[in-house]
């Protein structure tokens, strides 16, 4: 009995510096690839950086919101940094930084929707929810609202619109002065029954208090839904401004409008932050099926973004096709018009209405089916 222990510590032992050995082994070798490949080896540590955060966004606010939006340019710079060190024969290191932009592709897959199929089990009936900042709805593109047609529509800077509420027989608002005697706000229009209701406006300080939530329980056939329309913190990010002064020369005033820029993006990222937690501690444990939608003014790998997604699916990423950028102006190339929904839902479907064009946005419609409505018999499906 004495000797088998004995053995078994020897064995441990054993093992212990066989591990601690190639631990050793590994560190030196890495010093020795970082010491002749130092910009490589730093754009794979960025990469695992940036696919950390992206992952679980925990470190704070801004610095988080900056590097999880440059994902894209991490995930270009690793992929030719591990194929270089692949190249000078730095096998361990490429191989590394390969495995790392494999575990990156979840990720991607926040850009680019491939669309998805209703389970066959029943045909039940879909509630469709549509949301649409509508830049204060000019009032020459009222044949475009009247196209505007859901079960459930959420607008953001939303100005008063008879055309539009005549469509919904319950609504929610929260308006404020925008100018002169103009309203706008945020609009909940529903074509079930309102039941409860909550709304917020943030304020602003010197800018028009425009962003904020609304919350309300719909009576949906037998079950009642909560649906929360948000708009975050807007950056009011002058991209054109600056890419003008690029296109002219104006170099001053390039770096000038970068600055601000920067400065724009740090306080939205901080805002945005601050005003997410607010709207997850209102949704936290509902014991109702939960839509959350609108204009989140962050890209798919914004920091906001990342923490709602932690307990929330995105209909885009489950249904959505193609890339499905919802801005009607510069820089045109992303998506920061979101639905997101609790795991009671199936979303069949998600897009991008690309063809109204009187906003600075292009409306996202989804269409949601209760999880349980798919074991249900037909008859106890909602019906309006």
């Amino acid at each position: 009995m004495k000797r088998q222990l004995q053995n078994g510590l020897f064995e441990l032992l054993a093992i212990g510096l066989l591990v601690a050995q190639t631990t050793l082994d590994w560190t030196q070798a890495t010093v020795q690839c970082w010491r002749r490949h130092p910009r490589a080896c730093s754009a794979l540590v960025y990469l695992f950086l940036t696919m950390a955060f992206c992952y679980q966004p925990s470190v704070g606010r801004w610095i988080g919101g900056f590097v999880m939006m440059s994902l894209p340019v991490a995930m270009l710079s690793g992929l030719v940094a591990s194929l270089y060190l692949l190249r000078q024969n730095e096998r361990l290191a490429g191989t590394v930084g390969l495995v790392w932009l494999v575990l990156t592709l979840p990720i991607g897959k926040r850009l680019f929707g491939y669309g998805n199929e209703l389970p066959a089990t029943v045909s039940a009936q879909a509630l469709s929810v549509l949301s649409f900042n509508g830049e204060c709805f000019n009032p020459a593109a009222n044949t475009g609202i009247r196209t505007l047609r859901a079960d459930i529509a959420c607008f953001q800077e939303y100005a008063p619109n008879a055309d539009l509420e005549k469509q919904y027989p319950d609504r929610l608002t929260r308006l404020t002065r925008f100018s002169g005697n103009r309203q706008v706000g945020l609009a909940l229009f529903s074509q079930y029954p309102i039941v409860r209701q909550y709304g917020r406006i943030w304020k602003r300080g010197n800018a028009p208090d425009i962003n904020g939530f609304l919350c309300a329980d719909v009576a949906y056939g037998r079950d009642t839904v909560r649906v929360v329309n948000v708009h975050l913190w807007s950056m009011g990010v002058r991209v054109e401004q600056a890419y003008q002064a690029g296109r002219t020369g104006r170099l001053g005033r390039f770096f000038a409008e970068l600055g601000d820029t920067f400065q724009r993006l740090k306080e939205g990222f901080d805002r945005r932050d601050e005003q997410i937690r607010e709207v997850e501690q209102y949704v936290s444990g509902s014991r109702y099926p939960v839509i959350i939608c609108g204009d989140f003014n962050e890209t798919p790998f914004g920091y906001a973004y990342g923490k709602l997604r932690r307990n929330f699916r995105n209909a885009f990423e489950e249904a959505g096709e193609g890339f499905g950028f919802t801005l009607n102006r510069h820089p045109y190339c992303v998506r920061i018009d979101q639905q997101f929904f609790s795991p009671d839902w199936h979303v069949t479907s998600c897009r991008t209405l690309s063809g109204v064009t009187f906003s600075d946005h292009f409306p996202v419609m989804a269409q949601y089916i209760l999880k349980k409505s798919l074991t249900r018999t037909p008859e106890v499906l909602a019906q309006r």
